[in-house]
């Protein structure tokens, strides 16, 4: 594996790469291992309560017939050039909505992100502990927890106990916190992306992307990735 490559394997992890390839429409070429030519499709939803995720329907035959039969294939994209694989995947059921047929799949065992070089996610070590402030609109109250990883995009949160409400889907907020190493104040819109409960620890692990961020932000936040990498605190 090479530096700039990253296998994702947490349901989490992998529920934010396919909601944002969701949310944007972008293309999944497919591959069946026993055909050689690819078909294109795009991702209709994720659920990552069940791990699964739909695919729209094939309209050349073949490709249906391969799908339904349960024939292995895998699966390509890109998110901003950012090159998505996952391989060895196989049509669980096919469902119909008001839209039509659908092929749910469950989620690989690991996703390959092929990250560009400012896309990198720096951990960030406990004792360097940088909280983040959450301020949820609707005069919801704010949720506060610890910065956990960051990238050029985004950035995870841990949160002691379960939310309550929950997070929605993209739902819009402004995110603060200090990042000491660059000694800048990160003021900002982010989007949630996903949220999930651990039991055995009582905290919840909360997935952002970052809104339209000024440059002076997008500045301070690479160097801050920059910093904690040059530090060796990377994933």
């Amino acid at each position: 594996m090479t530096g700039s490559e990253r296998y994702y394997t947490s349901a989490g992890d992998i529920f934010s790469v396919l909601r944002t390839l969701q949310a944007d429409r972008s293309p999944i070429n497919i591959q069946f291992q026993s055909l050689t030519t690819p078909f294109s499709t795009i991702v209709l939803h994720v659920n990552l309560r069940e791990k699964v995720f739909h695919l729209d329907e094939f309209s050349l035959p073949v490709a249906h017939k391969r799908a339904i039969e349960g024939d292995p294939f895998a699966i390509y994209a890109s998110i901003n050039g950012i090159r998505v694989h996952a391989k060895d995947l196989v049509v669980k059921r096919v469902g119909l909505d008001r839209d039509g047929e659908f092929y749910e799949v469950a989620f690989p065992e690991r996703l390959l992100y092929l990250q560009r070089r400012d896309a990198f996610r720096a951990w960030v070590p406990t004792t360097m502990s940088t909280d983040v402030v959450l301020t949820r609109k609707n005069e919801l109250p704010k949720v506060k927890g610890r910065l956990q990883n960051m990238s050029a995009t985004g950035f995870r949160v841990v949160v002691e106990g379960r939310l309550k409400p929950d997070f929605e889907m993209l739902e819009s907020m402004q995110a603060k916190m200090e990042l000491a190493l660059v000694e800048h104040t990160l003021d900002c819109p982010v989007e949630a992306v996903y949220s999930q409960f651990a039991q055995e620890t009582n905290q919840t692990i909360c997935g952002f992307q970052f809104g339209n961020l000024g440059r002076q932000d997008q500045v301070s936040i690479n160097r801050f990735v920059t910093q904690l990498q040059r530090n060796s605190i990377v994933d």
